[in-house]
């Protein structure tokens, strides 16, 4: 490392899926930064933890399954994270841990244009990673449907997310729904990730072509999910639409500098897409 690189993370297990490296290193490269982002991978957060404050690392980038349990060891919250229980981004101040979630920017940034007033979405998955899409579903008016494979776990998300007594959510079961129950589909699982490629937590059969189907998993870019919803002619948003924007917010929130257009969006998805 260059002498006063300033040194940056993603903290997560496993790590192999992470692109994280690939494409902050590629815009720090591009906006003059000197500094780098690495992968700290270890099963232990109190550890990880630990070495972000020995190390002085300035922006963390948490991935799972750390987003929700990060929280107990923050010296600060930003309230919209408080608020959903997880956080994707630290950023060390000052000496303190500052924690945020920049999901939220990322996961309207691929949904823009997408009407979710009024919609029935299903998502699929209840941890770190789907409590930001409930968030965002739930600001925008739209009707939940919450699929996970527990169902207490379902039920402290739309508890956290919405309140114990709202009608705006509920949980589901895969068996007792049908195509034209759904108009948006979204999952936050990391089933179909890399290395798991020809995984899907749907079946065929709940797909139709009025729906519109995002993916969060961003390796591949096209999951099986978004393959089987093309295939019967779905709209389909990869989650690299969302990876792409809510490391650009990271970068912000840290540097304090707006990247956005500096690599054309087209650039990076070929940047990224190069990966094995």
């Amino acid at each position: 490392m260059i002498k006063n690189t300033i040194l940056n993370a993603v903290i997560g297990y496993p790590l192999e899926h992470t692109l994280s490296p690939k494409l902050h290193n590629a815009l720090y490269k591009a906006a003059g930064l000197n500094a780098v982002l690495l992968p700290l991978e270890k099963e232990n957060l109190a550890k990880l933890v630990e070495a972000i404050r020995f190390l002085s690392v300035e922006l963390t980038a948490v991935t799972m399954p750390f987003k929700q349990d990060i929280l107990a060891y923050l010296d600060f919250v930003d309230e919209e994270a408080k608020m959903i229980g997880a956080v994707n981004t630290v950023i060390l101040k000052n000496g303190k841990l500052n924690g945020y979630n920049t999901d939220i920017v990322g996961i309207r940034a691929a949904l823009k244009g997408v009407n979710l007033k009024d919609k029935k979405v299903l998502l699929l998955g209840a941890g770190g990673a789907a409590l930001p899409v409930a968030h965002v579903i739930k600001t925008a008016g739209g009707r939940l449907l919450v699929w996970n494979r527990d169902s207490k776990k379902a039920q402290v998300l739309i508890d956290n997310v919405f309140g114990s007594n709202s009608k705006q959510a509920e949980i589901v079961s895969l068996d007792e729904l049908t195509a034209k129950d759904v108009d948006v589909i979204i999952n936050a699982t990391p089933v179909g990730m890399f290395p798991n490629v020809n995984e899907s937590s749907l079946n065929l059969s709940l797909l139709a072509a009025h729906q519109v189907v995002f993916d969060l998993v961003y390796r591949p870019m096209k999951t099986k999910l978004l393959l089987d919803a093309e295939s019967k002619g779905v709209k389909t948003i990869s989650g690299i639409a969302m990876f792409i924007a809510q490391a650009l917010e990271q970068i912000r929130l840290w540097s304090g500098k707006d990247l956005s257009g500096l690599i054309s969006e087209n650039e990076l998805i070929s940047l990224l897409s190069d990966s094995k």
